[in-house]
């Protein structure tokens, strides 16, 4: 039986995760944090799919428990890693302190790295694969959510880098960006905590703007959870997966729409968002 790991299980994509690898026969290592207080999250899973999901307790930032979980998995090995685990902190960058800015960086960059390092062994030994869950703000920088857009560009660059690296190994990388979707993410979204009067108007417009789209029906994240499903199954090579009309579209526009023109309608179109939104 194949074994993935996936970590931030207890909501969202990392959630619909853990059903498809099952459904599909996988072996699933849950990670999420107090894993043993927060087992009911899984309790029709646990019942159906008995001996096949395992629930262990991870914080990914934590180098004890990362240590614990690659004593876990090293003995029979492991075929996929689903770094999945990430928040996002928004607000201009004079609004954000110190701490929130690092734990960002911790918890969306560091963190894989660290995991995914601690579990090579285990990948080399199945040839496995990794596959880590980025955004389309990784190569579209919007206001307001600096740290969040550079904490997600770090882990899509280094998906690249490792995937040169692992290669002779034949361990797989490939990283996923997706657009806008329905999932619990917004409810997990950080503020910066001053206020630094300069950016009061545009951070109102932003927080009015993600919380009418918070509200909103939105798109599910079904086709997220396949192509990982696809990705952890062998059925691509690629190492980027764009999802989502909105990450697609703004992939093209990368492509084919020269920097300086692409920026000055970005710019204008971020103004008209974050003004309108405030009023």
């Amino acid at each position: 039986m194949k074994r993935v790991l996936i970590t931030g299980c207890s909501s969202g994509i990392g959630r619909m995760l853990v059903r498809s690898f099952l459904d599909d026969g996988w072996q699933v290592i849950a990670t999420l944090r107090n894993a043993a207080q927060r087992q009911e999250l899984f309790a029709d899973d646990l019942s159906n799919f008995p001996g096949q999901l395992v629930l262990k307790s991870l914080d990914v930032i934590s180098h004890d428990d990362r240590q614990q979980i690659a004593s876990y998995i090293e003995h029979d090995g492991l075929d996929c890693l689903v770094n999945n685990a990430g928040f996002a902190l928004f607000g201009a960058l004079e609004n954000c302190t110190e701490a929130q800015i690092r734990n960002q960086f911790e918890i969306n960059l560091l963190a894989p790295i660290l995991l995914t390092r601690a579990l090579l062994p285990a990948l080399r030994k199945r040839q496995g694969r990794v596959i880590n869950i980025s955004s389309m703000m990784a190569f579209v920088g919007f206001p307001l959510s600096s740290a969040y857009c550079s904490s997600k560009s770090g882990l899509s660059m280094w998906s690249e880098a490792l995937r040169h690296e692992l290669a002779p190994h034949n361990v797989s990388v490939h990283v996923v960006e997706p657009g806008g979707f329905r999932t619990k993410f917004g409810k997990n979204v950080q503020w910066g905590t001053h206020d630094v009067g300069a950016y009061h108007t545009w951070t109102q417009g932003y927080r009015a703007l993600h919380q009418k789209m918070s509200e909103g029906e939105g798109k599910s994240p079904t086709p997220v959870v396949k192509r990982i499903m696809q990705l952890a199954r062998g059925e691509s090579l690629s190492l980027r997966h764009r999802i989502g009309k909105d990450s697609i579209m703004s992939a093209i526009l990368n492509w084919l729409v020269p920097e300086r023109i692409r920026l000055v309608v970005l710019g204008r179109m971020f103004k008209g968002l974050f003004t309108r939104s405030s009023s």
